[in-house]
């Protein structure tokens, strides 16, 4: 009842999100406009996934749950609460993954929240399996020697796929976004040194030109003197099953065609302005230096004014070297040069993200 009262006045109208959940999803079937998955994918890629090297364990301990052992040892002998609750969790483990699964657009993230609970159910089965051989009371033995192995094995797996998801595996798009702050708090915090410089812009632009959700976004760009654009992807809602079946997002459509997509979208690149020579050159470099806050002459990009649809080009576009060749062509002659490159992963399933990320800003 609580949480009606709130989504009531959230929303400022009576509805019931797990209704919606399914209607979108299910009814609408909107969620396979972000990519349709194989129905087993939760247990040939969901749960691999959570669980890496302790699978075996979880499924061993959802087992045992579901159908615990008459004969069990003693120091296995759960009390009846402790049965009950572990029936539970492993019936929450094979169900929430089943229903997930009439949808057909999957993700890990999905059943994340159930990771907690397929390690308390692969904790029993994890150390009956190995305690024997890494007690110190037992002498050792060619059994217990291989499960000592075996488990040093099994924590270098984990502690190199921690470290190496961590600090290697598709970084950019964090080391990305700290580039842009430190470029906002150099360029647009700081004030120039001399009278004959202007203050620093208020106002820094940038543009993401990459598949949707690409980077962390606003939770690290959370100044308000930041004005970024990105592709958007909202899905199709309230749309005939006709209209659905032919339409395409933000994203698809510049991924269909990059350059019909920008001429459209965002004009012509703004371009460097020609220096016209005189006898008062040394008057027109001072007057151009204090005007422009050091920067070189050129054709200033348009603000973004936060609306769909038309944008403009801002000082800042951020792209995957996937789109490299295309976006030299784009802007070629044009005010913008290669001002960052950030190594992002050896490789991508998705062919939009894959290489570095670079960044392209107008020139200073």
């Amino acid at each position: 009842m609580l949480s009606t009262v709130v989504d009531r006045l959230y929303y400022e109208q009576w509805t019931f999100p797990p209704f919606r959940f399914l209607y979108f999803n299910i009814a609408q079937s909107l969620a396979v406009f972000y990519g349709r998955n194989d129905w087993h994918y939760y247990v040939s890629q969901g749960y691999p996934l959570l669980l890496t090297t302790f699978l075996p364990f979880g499924l061993i301990g959802i087992w045992q749950s579901l159908f615990p052992s008459e004969h069990a040892p003693q120091y296995l002998n759960d009390s009846t609460s402790t049965k009950t609750i572990k029936y539970q969790i492993a019936t929450t483990a094979i169900l929430v993954p089943c229903v997930l699964s009439f949808i057909s657009h999957k993700e890990v993230r999905f059943v994340y929240p159930l990771l907690p609970l397929l390690h308390t159910l692969a904790a029993v089965p994890f150390t009956t399996f190995f305690l024997p051989g890494v007690s110190l009371a037992i002498p050792r033995s060619s059994q217990f020697t291989a499960k000592r192995l075996l488990l040093a094995l099994l924590l270098t797996v984990n502690i190199s796929i921690a470290v190496v998801t961590t600090t290697l595996h598709q970084t950019a798009p964090l080391t990305v976004m700290t580039y842009l702050r430190n470029q906002h708090t150099k360029h647009y915090f700081s004030q120039p040194p001399s009278e004959f410089l202007a203050p620093a812009p208020s106002t820094m632009t940038v543009g993401f030109l990459m598949p949707c959700h690409s980077t962390p976004w606003r939770s690290h760009l959370v100044h308000s003197s930041i004005k970024a654009w990105a592709l958007t992807c909202e899905p199709p809602v309230n749309m005939s099953a006709s209209a659905r079946a032919n339409y395409l997002d933000e994203a698809d459509r510049f991924y269909a065609n990059p350059k019909q997509f920008l001429a459209t979208a965002l004009g012509t690149p703004p371009a460097l302005k020609k220096p016209q020579a005189s006898w008062f050159s040394w008057f027109g470099t001072r007057k151009r230096l204090k005007n422009e806050f050091g920067r070189e002459d050129k054709v200033g990009a348009d603000g973004w004014d936060g609306k769909e649809g038309r944008k403009s080009w801002p000082e800042y576009v951020v792209f995957f070297e996937q789109m490299e060749p295309v976006m030299k062509q784009i802007l070629m002659g044009s005010a913008y040069r290669d001002c960052w490159r950030g190594w992002n992963s050896w490789g991508h399933d998705d062919w939009r993200r894959k290489g570095d990320i670079l960044v392209r800003c107008l020139r200073r």
